[in-house]
């Protein structure tokens, strides 16, 4: 059930030797013509989450980042928290087994707003352990991505509660060529996937279809705390126990054209999974936990108009279903309808207003012995917002917005905003932002009630109430380097935690919050074929409990991060090598203080409609852990051990 681990110094020269024969040897293998780099240097890409119309990514007035479907299908890349952890300055917690939870963190917060195409997939009963709205292993499914847009910083002022470490953006993809693709990859630990995905075009009328199954026998994880796991040394490789997983999804994206102004788009996924659940390397099975299902049903229906327009508008009705078993059955339902319309008045001012109406509904939520902790309960929120992007000059934009929600619940809450970008030349944009933010308690912490285990939601909770203040310089030093940085603090009121004791958990208003840090990112293009990108970000949070002192938060696992890759791209080969590691850590919470982690990926384009991938997971067979519940949890949620994929696409 274990294999020891191999010197250092052996696994170092693999590595070695690994990458330098699949970057260096490359060119031997080049066709006669060049291709462009197929990464996303994005301040030049136009972006619609930030200012909720198309804009500059280097003009938004925020700290974006664009990830594209290239960088998508040509990275090591098994689920989406794979992928959004590649990118410098975000956390995502979880553990290394298939099933399990995974949530996200932007600006050092887990009140982050997930959406498809601009629509809330997040789920009115949050995710037990913090205060996410969404569990990302839920999503199964990457190959209807057309990109990912990823805005760090408050935006209360455009999209309301959940958005106060800023919001991810799922774009979907639009048929265009008559193209059905076959995906089939196999590896370790008994990993099969299969894929397929089908579009097409014809007057006016488009469709993208993809289906998808994941299977993985069994998981290792590389031992971080031996005392946990007797007879063992750190580093050594056992297996999960009750560690399988299966998982599958179907998207649906039909597009009609009905002139050049106007379209409507049916969007449906349907995501369905079931895996093991060890719950914790001291404790593999906990009672009767044994395994989590997950399911999603979610549609919308857009009407797009005034599309060429300098202010595009849609109106959309939509609605999102989730069944989670796990300590039980969770079930919810999301129902919610949209409209956005805007003007250009003259050639300074950009008006975009919009409304937004939503119902959460917990149609039941039933604990593993049949319990009924609560059933049939429902908020509302009803929101106008209004937005101004203001050309001052042709240096200076202003933009100034605001939002009034109200809440079924708590009432009306108002949160504005002012952005300020500043084109010192046609290279450089300087931008200050300040948002105010707010975080609606969720149905879990209001009416969860489970007498057997004793969890107490209250009803009397208060928002969560702050601010979050930005500045940052977006930088193209030339056509092959680009330069980001960005800091920002951020301040909450009446945070919400649940408090536990030996007998009894109980949630309530517990603290304030605050949190400051900064980011570096550097891009560039060694030439048309060799690209580099590096990441540094800081981040430092405090919270003080009942107003006795600011302390020190010991489960953040990663106040210091680093990202890097480095890649060649020509019209056969993309292999990229990326790295990830956290510096700083508290080791009372973390067994280790700092980590390296090192992933590759290989592409080679057989023919034009062939090609053949090769991804490695923790190149070092490094032990780490991503996730802490305190002191006492310390190696006992390690990450994945070493293990590959290989597989095979093709289209006609």
């Amino acid at each position: 059930m274990r294999r020891k681990r191999g010197t250092g110094t052996s696994k170092s020269w693999l590595c070695a030797m690994v990458t330098s024969a699949l970057l260096l040897q490359m060119p031997a293998a080049v066709l006669a013509e060049e291709t462009d780099n197929q990464e996303t240097f994005s301040l030049d890409a136009m972006v619609i989450t930030a200012n909720r119309v198309p804009t500059e990514a280097a003009k938004t007035a925020a700290n974006v980042t664009v990830v594209s479907q290239e960088q998508i299908e040509n990275g090591p890349y098994a689920n989406l928290g794979d992928v959004l952890r590649d990118v410098n300055g975000v956390i995502v917690s979880t553990k290394s087994f298939a099933g399990a939870n995974q949530t996200i963190r932007l600006n050092g917060d887990d009140r982050v707003l997930v959406m498809i195409d601009g629509r809330r997939i997040s789920r009115p009963q949050g995710v037990m352990g913090g205060r996410a709205s969404i569990d990302l292993s839920s999503i199964v499914s990457l190959d209807n991505i057309e990109r990912i847009e990823i805005v760090k910083g408050g935006a209360g002022a455009l999209y309301g509660s959940d958005a106060v470490g800023g919001v991810i953006n799922i774009i979907t993809r639009k048929g265009t060529e008559a193209k059905t693709t076959i995906d089939f990859s196999a590896g370790s630990w008994g990993i099969r996937n299969y894929g397929l995905s089908t579009q097409g075009s014809e007057n006016g009328f488009s469709w993208y279809v993809t289906a998808n199954k994941k299977e993985q026998d069994y998981a290792k994880y590389s031992v971080l705390n031996p005392t946990l796991t007797p007879g063992s040394s750190k580093g050594d490789s056992y297996r999960w126990p009750n560690s399988r997983y299966e998982g599958e999804g179907f998207t649906l994206r039909l597009d009609k054209e009905i002139d050049d102004n106007r379209s409507v788009t049916f969007n449906f996924e349907h995501w369905n999974d079931e895996g093991g659940q060890p719950f914790s390397v001291k404790s593999p099975s906990v009672g009767l936990v044994d395994r989590s299902t997950r399911l999603s049903n979610n549609w919308a229906l857009t009407y797009d108009f005034n599309k060429q327009k300098d202010v595009p508008g849609f109106a959309r009705i939509y609605a999102n279903y989730a069944n989670q078993g796990f300590y039980g059955t969770y079930k919810s339902r999301t129902q919610g309808v949209a409209y956005q319309t805007g003007w250009q008045l003259g050639d300074q001012h950009k008006l975009i207003a919009g409304v937004d109406w939503e119902k959460g509904e917990v149609i039941e939520n039933i604990s593993q012995d049949n319990t009924v902790n609560y059933k049939n309960k429902a908020v509302t929120n009803t929101a106008i917002y209004l937005q101004d992007i203001f050309t001052v000059t042709g240096k200076w934009t202003v933009t100034p917005g605001i939002r009034y929600d109200h809440h079924s619940k708590f009432g009306g809450q108002t949160t504005p905003k002012v952005n300020v970008n500043y084109s010192a030349d046609s290279a450089t944009d300087i931008y200050l932002s300040y948002n105010k933010v707010f975080k609606a308690p969720n149905l879990d912490d209001l009416y969860y009630n489970d007498s057997g285990y004793s969890y107490y939601g209250d009803p009397n909770l208060k928002p969560e109430t702050g601010h979050v203040v930005s500045v940052g310089v977006n930088k193209k030093l030339d056509d092959n380097t680009s330069v980001k940085a960005n800091y920002f603090t951020s301040k909450l009121n009446n945070a919400i935690d649940w408090e536990y004791t030996a007998t009894e958990a109980w949630v309530r208003n517990i603290a304030k919050q605050k949190k400051h840090g900064f980011e570096l990112d550097i891009q560039h293009k060694f030439s048309d074929r060799y690209y580099a990108e590096a990441g540094y970000s800081y981040i430092h949070s405090e919270e003080n409990y009942d107003n006795v002192g600011y302390i020190v938060d010991a489960k953040n696992s990663q106040p210091n991060g680093y990202r890097v890759k480095v890649g060649y791209t020509d019209t056969q080969w993309d292999v990229n090598v990326t790295g990830q590691s956290a510096t700083g850590r508290d080791t009372n919470s973390f067994v280790d203080s700092n980590y390296w982690v090192w992933n590759l990926a290989a592409n080679y384009k057989m023919t034009q409609d062939a090609s053949v991938y090769f991804n490695v997971h923790n190149l070092g067979d490094k032990a780490y852990e991503l996730t802490s519940s305190g002191s006492g949890s310390r190696g006992n949620y390690p990450m994945a051990s070493r293990h590959f994929v290989m597989g095979i696409k093709y289209s006609f």
